[in-house]
């Protein structure tokens, strides 16, 4: 698709040619490839501070590690509309990977870096606060949530009707959501941006489970964060890579 940064005269900007770069010590790599295989990616390949673009080739319904969704699945739906399934290496209800909606990228922080947070709610809102201020710079007002996690019936079917710290919202409705793997090595964190919010193939996965007004739930918990992504994906990777040197 050419480049997945758009400017090219950018010192940011990742050409086709140019998958893997350094960056202020990140590596930062793209990543086309199925979203299961995103998924089974091991942390102790990560040894340094990494960025991942991922451009998922698949949409995909990507269940919690509980998998505590799957009896409520509708499969038929699921298999005639293509969708594939697999399962993440952390918590949490289903996302829907979908290439054109939503923007994907992980982060991998080592615990050797000045970015590395023990406590997991501080860390997870570090990196809230780099999607916030790259938020900002592509003029979308949103906010960083702070609070303790709050689940729900519905959040353990669906992750974005739930709330975690570092996530952000805007208007009151989540826009982006963050999971994060920990090993000794250090942490892993999973970063979905809605670029548009489209919920049809989440209600249909699930519209056998009875939850009053299930529909209209799910619709609401998402919004559009209304920027173009390419430059938010520009912006997050200087806001990041420019916080700290290692």
């Amino acid at each position: 698709n050419g480049a997945v940064l758009g400017h090219q005269e950018s010192e940011y900007a990742l050409r086709a040619d140019r998958s893997v770069y350094q960056l202020n010590n990140w590596k930062i790599e793209t990543k086309y490839t199925e979203t299961a295989l995103a998924h089974e990616a091991n942390l102790k390949d990560w040894e340094a501070p990494t960025i991942w673009v991922i451009e998922p080739k698949d949409t995909c319904l990507v269940l919690g590690k509980s998998e505590r969704e799957k009896p409520y699945l509708n499969f038929e739906y699921v298999r005639e509309n293509n969708l594939n399934l697999t399962t993440r290496q952390s918590g949490g209800g289903a996302v829907l990977v979908d290439p054109q909606d939503i923007l994907w990228v992980d982060v991998f922080v080592p615990k050797n870096s000045q970015l590395w947070e023990s406590d997991i709610a501080k860390a997870s809102i570090g990196i809230g606060n780099a999607w916030n201020r790259a938020l900002k710079e592509v003029k979308v007002s949103s906010s960083v949530y702070t609070g303790e996690f709050l689940r729900s019936t519905l959040s353990d079917l669906v992750c974005f009707a739930g709330k975690g710290p570092g996530e952000i919202f805007r208007e009151g409705k989540k826009i982006l959501g963050i999971s994060q793997r920990r090993s000794k090595l250090g942490t892993r964190f999973q970063c979905a941006l809605v670029i548009e919010w489209n919920p049809d193939h989440l209600i249909g996965a699930f519209n056998t489970v009875s939850i009053p007004n299930f529909e209209e739930e799910i619709t609401a918990v998402g919004i559009a964060s209304g920027c173009e992504k390419n430059k938010v994906l520009e912006a997050f990777i200087k806001s990041l890579t420019s916080f700290s040197n290692n």
